[in-house]
């Protein structure tokens, strides 16, 4: 009968110290993977009341998700709960972390940027509405009064600006290089080809732009954006058609989108009805800010 020797006993520990090791790390690797699901929301499934958050400044899309809670929503057998959030990494990463159903204030570009800083997995699911833009100024009333070299704001993110770029290439103050006029080229500050009358273009980030007129000779926002400045009509100076690709909607994550709730959300979001509201509300705030998409 043989013995192990102390030299055979220590070959045989080092033998076994890499599987242990492998075993321990497919270990690891399976507790973070269902930890990183649970984060992000992949094994989330949703009831029929259902949490969609707006943007707290974006007082337009607040009443008209209102509406669809109340008149549409019943109808697909689902109850919508409306939320606010007010900081707009957040709204995104809160619907990739399903800790709410959608969001209800952005378009694709934005969406597409939020996407592509973040890693976030979201889709525009049920684009709704158009948002009118405008031109606003305290000094003149129209671009013809406005003088060479005055200072325009717009929003210093790329989605915006390149949704106020196009809006002034439509109005006639400037030109964007060849592939740059629509939303899908999303022109920058550096595609403009021309600026005729030397505008002095200052960025701004979108919570603080509307406030800034005091500060420039024109500002040129969504009108969604300018009610809590207190920004009014009788400022407003031009108001361009809202360029295709820019409509907004209802976002939800990919991992959750065929969640049965989750479809009857979308379905909600897509009910006719809601076109024919925008065409005919008498609510001021949807009216004078929002539109039917273009199909």
């Amino acid at each position: 009968m043989s013995h192990a020797t102390p030299s055979d006993i220590e070959v045989a520990k080092r033998r076994r110290w890499p599987l242990l090791a492998a075993i321990v790390a497919v270990v690891v690797i399976a507790a973070s993977a269902i930890f990183y699901a649970n984060a992000r929301g992949d094994d989330r499934s949703f009831s029929t009341e259902l949490e969609v958050a707006t943007w707290s400044t974006d007082i337009a899309a607040e009443n008209l998700l209102a509406y669809i809670a109340e008149e549409i929503a019943p109808d697909h057998g689902i109850t919508i709960k409306p939320v606010k959030i007010d900081n707009l990494v957040e709204i995104n990463r809160a619907v990739d972390a399903g800790d709410v159903a959608g969001n209800f204030f952005q378009h694709q570009p934005f969406l597409n940027d939020a996407i592509a800083a973040n890693g976030f997995e979201l889709e525009l699911a049920a684009p709704v509405f158009t948002w009118d833009q405008a031109s606003y100024s305290d000094k003149y009333d129209s671009w013809d009064e406005v003088p060479e070299g005055a200072t325009v704001a717009l929003r210093d993110d790329p989605a915006g600006q390149a949704i106020a770029l196009l809006d002034l290439a439509w109005s006639g103050q400037i030109t964007l290089k060849p592939g740059k006029d629509t939303v899908a080229g999303l022109p920058q500050l550096s595609d403009i080809e021309s600026n005729p009358k030397n505008y002095e273009f200052v960025q701004v980030p979108i919570g603080q732009l509307a406030r800034s007129l005091a500060d420039v000779d024109v500002v040129v926002v969504h009108i969604s954006d300018v009610y809590a400045a207190g920004l009014t009509e009788d400022q407003i100076i031009d108001r361009p058609e809202a360029p295709k690709g820019s409509e907004g909607g209802l976002v939800v994550s990919t991992r959750t989108s065929e969640d049965p709730n989750i479809k009857k959300l979308i379905e909600t979001f897509s009910d006719e009805r809601i076109a024919e509201f925008l065409e005919t509300t008498d609510n001021d705030l949807i009216r004078d800010t929002l539109g039917p998409r273009t199909s």
